[in-house]
């Protein structure tokens, strides 16, 4: 699992129903009933249930929603099967285990006041715990590590420069 997947939520988005069936290796879809306050994809992908409650319950990640329609599906996500459903199959958007488990590994990695969050290469969460004293933060241009402020920096508080993101 990707330790960062930006997906997209709304609040409140009714429930639709498919227009036509749909067989267990479709990746496309067609609703019917009010879709506007359902997800933009324009924010990332965001996560679906068909035929809630039944046997033939299915998560879906949508990839693409473009008003009633829905593309880039990857089925039978989240511990269900891709299963085939009849046109009038109950559906809306959900948060599943799979969001809660990538919120929980960020909590998880934090276990010491001052740690630092990082992403590593695949990506993985990454820890970096508070530095010493007089330590400073460094980038290598790939990774962050703490370093020891250097001898010419040290005494002379005009010498050091704190640089800051902004991110908007």
């Amino acid at each position: 699992m990707a330790a960062v997947t930006r997906r997209s939520y709304a609040g409140a988005a009714p429930a639709c129903t498919l227009t036509n069936s749909i067989t267990a290796g479709d990746t496309t879809a067609l609703l019917t009933g009010t879709v506007t306050a359902w997800n933009s994809t324009a924010t990332g992908p965001f996560f679906m249930v068909i035929d809630p409650g039944l046997v033939t319950e299915e998560k879906v990640l949508v990839g693409t929603r473009t008003g009633s329609s829905l593309s880039v599906m990857t089925r039978g996500v989240d511990g269900t099967t891709a299963a085939s459903h009849s046109a009038g199959a109950t559906c809306y958007p959900v948060f599943t285990a799979s969001d809660a488990d990538e919120a929980n590994t960020f909590a998880s990695t934090m276990t010491t006041r001052g740690d630092l969050l990082t992403m590593g290469a695949g990506p993985t969460v990454g820890r970096i715990a508070i530095g010493a004293s007089t330590y400073v933060l460094t980038s290598n241009g790939t990774d962050a590590a703490w370093a020891a402020l250097p001898a010419s920096v040290a005494g002379d508080s005009d010498q050091l420069v704190l640089g800051s993101q902004v991110f908007a």
